[in-house]
């Protein structure tokens, strides 16, 4: 934006002596990553409605390439998310896992807002598949625009994502990963289920 206010006054400088006009022409309008960079920034700022509308905006450009639709999609799924809209949000999301020109930093953080919107809309067995692909691809995950959504909060929603699927003795190692100092950690469903509130209340 500041570099687009800059682009405007020097135009309006140079028009100045050839012209009596003081128009500085037809505005420029934003490009699609322009749009993605607002959306980012309204995001970070919680303006989720804001958000949304930008990350449309670079979606629908008639100049928008696979990539920016992947990392509009990306933002607008999270916007969503923030939003609590849990439907449009794991729309985007999973709509966006299925495209095949997507940046690999893209894809991770849609995979793990995926994950943990269908987890919230009890799909465990896919929270579970979208939480183990981003922790495997990368160990130490952080989401670039929410520093809270961490590899940490990502493992302990596969834990909780076992329990809710019943798969206990997954949940139990996840734990023993978090948190080493006390494993092996019972697969018993109670002592489990302390041991994972336990953890939550430790964030």
């Amino acid at each position: 934006m500041r570099l687009f206010l800059a682009l405007s006054v020097v135009a309006v400088i140079a028009g100045t002596g050839c012209s009596k006009d003081n128009s500085s022409g037809p505005e420029q309008n934003p490009s699609d990553m322009d749009y993605v960079a607002m959306g980012w920034s309204d995001f970070e700022a919680q303006r989720f409605d804001s958000a949304v509308n930008n990350f449309t905006q670079a979606y629908s450009s008639q100049t928008s390439t696979p990539l920016v639709r992947g990392e509009a999609l990306n933002g607008r799924g999270w916007s969503y998310a923030y939003k609590r809209d849990l439907v449009k949000s794991s729309g985007d999301f999973v709509f966006a896992i299925g495209l095949k020109e997507i940046s690999p930093a893209a894809l991770n953080d849609v995979r793990a807002g995926a994950a943990f919107v269908l987890y919230s809309l009890n799909d465990f067995s896919s929270s579970i598949t979208y939480s183990n692909s981003v922790l495997t691809e990368v160990p130490s995950y952080t989401f670039a625009h929410d520093a809270k959504v961490t590899a940490k909060r990502l493992r302990l929603l596969l834990v909780q994502s076992y329990y809710a699927n019943g798969q206990f003795s997954s949940a139990a190692s996840q734990m023993d990963v978090i948190d080493p100092a006390r494993a092996p950690h019972s697969s018993d469903p109670s002592i489990l289920l302390a041991s994972i509130t336990a953890a939550l209340n430790s964030l």
